[in-house]
Formats: C-alpha cells, sequence, structure tokens
C-alpha cells in the first residue's frame, strides 16, 4: 500500500470538534473499504487540515472522503524517518 495525504481547506466557521467529527466520519468510511486511515493534523487558524491513509490508490482516498469531508486534493507521499 502506499501513503495517500487528503489536503482539506477549512470553513471558517469550523469548530476543533467539527474537525475531529469530520476525521472520525471519514475514518468509518475508509475503514469500510479495507483502506487504512492513520491520522489527520489541522490549524484551526489557517484553514487546512491534513489526512494520512495507506491506500492502494488516490481514487479510493477520494472515495472515501465523498459524504464525509470536503476535499480539495490526494496527494501520494513518501515518508523520510
Amino acid at each position: 500500500m502506499a501513503e495517500f495525504l487528503g489536503i482539506h481547506k477549512l470553513d471558517p466557521s469550523t469548530t476543533e470538534q467539527d474537525a475531529v467529527n469530520g476525521f472520525n466520519v471519514y475514518k468509518e468510511a475508509a475503514l469500510k473499504m479495507g483502506l487504512k486511515p492513520q491520522h489527520a493534523h489541522f490549524s484551526i487558524e489557517k484553514g487546512f487540515a491534513y489526512c494520512l491513509t495507506e491506500a492502494t490508490s488516490a481514487e479510493e482516498v477520494r472515495k472515501a472522503h465523498e459524504g464525509a469531508v470536503a476535499l480539495e486534493d490526494v496527494v501520494e507521499i513518501k515518508t523520510i524517518t
């Protein structure tokens, strides 16, 4: 599986709880599809959120976001440790 970063622009009215709830809805959908959602990072102040998911394609990640959380883009990434 590859790693994909979901990029989200947050509405100015988004709260921290909204971000948590949105990721949880996405996570449930992704798990049902056999994907491996890892975690999310967000900044209410800057208006962005990023989620990391292991999947076989960006299209799978896009599909898991449908009906869960608005998505700007999905990019395949590599991790340096």
